[in-house]
């Protein structure tokens, strides 16, 4: 079995590239050893068939066999979340990245945990978190994690083109077919979750204003954790993604 060990840059085929710390410590896990074939992934598109050449207690090396670039998977689905509590976030990310999310947009709401995701330190624990699984996942493209940010000012960044859900509990409307099957055409998906406690009316009936769309998942009211990677994997498979 081919292993996937992260490589932030990528070199042409022929060239030996220092892997870093840690695809080090993956490929030690993973007891590999020199000669082992490798596909080395950047996050962003990139992938490279290559061949480990050497394994040390602090260094790894590999030979780049061929390299390519993938098509970037569409729709792309962008989901704006209200800062959850606590430990929440990383599992959320974690969860999101496997399946594919384009990126994870973090927004301050009227129910937010403001502490929730500030520091510099939590936001490179997000990013090892999204690269892990990456490659775990077999994605082509890293989760991408943006700081906190008014509801607002994130939701307004999906274009006019974009198919816009905000999942609310009190919303009439369930989650149709038709809004979430790939019938729009978009190119962009943005999904709007709130915290929790939910959403605010007046914030979704700001959201309205920007074109989206109010809708709800049911009866039942998920947590905050439970609804992200539920939402996500439902407009994913309707829109072929997970097929």
């Amino acid at each position: 079995m081919t292993r996937r060990l992260f490589a932030p840059e990528l070199a042409d085929a022929g060239a030996v590239i220092e892997l870093p710390v840690e695809s080090v410590r993956h490929a030690q896990v993973l007891r590999l050893a020199a000669g082992a074939p490798l596909v080395l992934f950047d996050g962003a598109l990139g992938e490279a068939d290559a061949e480990l050449i050497e394994l040390g207690r602090t260094r790894a090396r590999a030979r780049v066999l061929a390299r390519r670039t993938l098509p970037a998977p569409s729709p792309a689905l962008h989901l704006v979340l209200g800062l959850p509590k606590g430990g929440k976030l990383e599992d959320i990310a974690r969860m999101l990245g496997e399946l594919g999310v384009a990126s994870l947009r973090l927004a301050q709401t009227e129910r937010s945990v403001p502490r929730s995701a500030q520091s510099a330190a939590r936001f490179a624990r997000l990013a090892r978190i999204a690269l892990e699984a990456c490659a775990q996942s077999g994605q082509t493209q890293a989760l991408a994690v943006h700081p906190p940010a008014s509801l607002i000012d994130v939701a307004s960044k999906a274009p006019a083109s974009a198919l816009r859900l905000v999942f609310w509990e009190n919303a009439r409307a369930p989650l149709a077919v038709d809004a979430a099957s790939g019938a729009s055409g978009a190119s962009e998906l943005w999904a709007v979750v709130g915290p929790e406690g939910g959403l605010a009316e007046h914030e979704v009936d700001a959201l309205v204003g920007l074109g989206y769309r109010a809708v709800g998942l049911g009866p039942a009211r998920l947590r905050v954790e439970t609804a992200a990677p539920v939402i996500a994997g439902l407009l994913l498979e309707r829109h072929g993604r997970l097929r």
